[in-house]
C-alpha cells in the first residue's frame, strides 16, 4: 500500500490596503481555511491590519472579533526593508467575505499580496 499524499491548493491575489472598508479590497473567504498576507518593504507608521468580515460580498462588514472578545487585528513590525508574511488570524475561519484595512493613514506597502489555503 503506497503513503497518501495531502496536497493543499493555495491561490494568491494581489490587494488594495485602505484605511476604509469601501476602498479595500473584497475576499471571497467561503471556501477558505486560512490564509497569509504578504507585505512588501513596508515604510509606515500604521501599527496594525484589522479585519473586517461579512457573510457575503455583497453584505454589511464590521470588525472581525476573536472568541475572548478581542479584535482579531494584524499587528506589523515596525518599517522594514524586507518583505514579511503575516498568518490571517483563525477567527477569519467560516466568514463569507474579508476586508483587510489598514489602521492608519500611512502608506502601508508597496505590494500586498494574500495566499489563500483551500
Amino acid at each position: 500500500m503506497s503513503d497518501s499524499k495531502i496536497r493543499r491548493k493555495f491561490k494568491s491575489l494581489s490587494v488594495t490596503l485602505s484605511t476604509t472598508t469601501a476602498g479595500s479590497t473584497t475576499l471571497r473567504w467561503d471556501d477558505v481555511a486560512g490564509g497569509t498576507l504578504l507585505m512588501g518593504t513596508v515604510a509606515t507608521n500604521a501599527t496594525s491590519i484589522q479585519l473586517w468580515a461579512s457573510d457575503s460580498t455583497a453584505g454589511a462588514f464590521g470588525r472581525l472579533y476573536d472568541s475572548a472578545g478581542s479584535v482579531a487585528d494584524i499587528t506589523l513590525a515596525a518599517s522594514t526593508t524586507e518583505a514579511r508574511v503575516y498568518a490571517l488570524p483563525d477567527a477569519a475561519y467560516g466568514v463569507g467575505a474579508l476586508k483587510l484595512v489598514a489602521g492608519q493613514a500611512a502608506g502601508t506597502a508597496a505590494t500586498c499580496i494574500v495566499t489563500l489555503k483551500t
